[in-house]
């Protein structure tokens, strides 16, 4: 089965199905106010969101940001992830559709790909939406969007944390344990990464400056083009030594209200995961990682933040990539 991420109802980092599936509820600010992207499928004559199955390889935020560029030709970034639907497929297979919200900036015309597949793509009002859908239960995904907007969290920024790939083992290292590297899992992990972290939109790398920290964001540095900020607050030893330090970084990450990738050590984990918990309400505390690995190696948690004065985060999910 293919690479998987959680939706924010999960609290597994795996999910399984027999089939899996991916797909987004694209938005903007129209005249009328809020309004968001059907498309028609003439084979089965409905309206529904853009979605369509995992491809081999691929995670399911990928798949989200490739099918609805497939049906709709609109380029996304996601937001904060919206309720999963599941139902059976060909009579007895299950069938699970992630889903996210993504906010379209710009007037893009539609041009789906595949005109026998999708052969239009339209934008709606949020209450024509809900009369125009075809399925009852993709309402679920819409009165989610609408209850997002109520409370400012559906414009939520990403603050992605990713904990460094499989690294050599820390038993066996007889160096300086700044250089201990990854292994060759680690480094396919880090590979991996490149592709995942493409779906959200980042404005900035940030890493301990631990080689395998640094190693585990070089790919993805090298596929954007953007340089990696060493922060040596983000390290072990420093974390050891002072993390009040450490917790104020993070704060300060929050309060900046930009979108930031950054990679660390599974030992700062806690560190982070308590100001993540003063900055959340109690049912988003509940799905921070509590026992010791808190995440697995090249694992990813994105933390969604409800920009304002006193920033809020409002969702949390977590993706792992291969074999992690």
């Amino acid at each position: 089965m293919s690479p998987s991420s959680v939706s924010s109802a999960q609290k597994s980092s795996r999910v399984s199905a027999d089939v899996l599936a991916a797909g987004a509820v694209c938005w903007r600010r129209g005249a009328d106010g809020l309004e968001v992207v059907l498309i028609h499928r003439p084979k089965y004559n409905d309206w529904s969101w853009p979605k369509g199955k995992v491809d081999p390889g691929e995670t399911l935020p990928e798949t989200a940001v490739r099918e609805v560029k497939e049906e709709t030709g609109l380029d996304i970034r996601l937001g904060i992830p919206l309720p999963t639907a599941e139902y059976k497929v060909g009579g007895k297979n299950t069938k699970k559709v992630f889903y996210w919200s993504a906010e379209v900036r710009g007037d893009a015309a539609f041009a789906p790909m595949n005109k026998r597949e999708v052969d239009r793509a339209k934008w709606f009002p949020i209450e024509k939406a809900r009369t125009k859908l075809t399925s009852y239960s993709d309402r679920e995904q819409l009165d989610a969007v609408e209850k997002y907007d109520s409370t400012d969290a559906l414009r939520a920024w990403p603050l992605i944390l990713v904990r460094h790939g499989k690294a050599f083992p820390r038993s066996k290292w007889h160096e300086t344990e700044h250089v201990r590297p990854l292994l060759k899992l680690g480094t396919r992990q880090a590979m991996a990464l490149t592709g995942l972290l493409g779906a959200w939109e980042t404005k900035k790398l940030i890493s301990s400056p631990w080689k395998r920290c640094m190693a585990t964001l070089a790919p993805l540095s090298a596929a954007t083009g953007k340089s990696i900020k060493k922060v040596p607050t983000l390290s072990e030893k420093a974390n050891s030594a002072n993390p009040a330090k450490t917790a104020r970084f993070i704060e300060k990450l929050l309060e900046r209200g930009r979108p930031v990738i950054y990679c660390t050590h599974r030992p700062v984990l806690p560190t982070i995961f308590s100001v993540y918990a003063a900055r959340a309400p109690k049912r988003v505390v509940a799905k921070l990682p509590k026992e010791d690995p808190y995440l697995k190696p090249g694992e990813v948690l994105i933390a969604y933040v409800r920009p304002g004065p006193v920033p809020r985060i409002v969702e949390i999910e977590r993706v792992r990539p291969i074999d992690a």
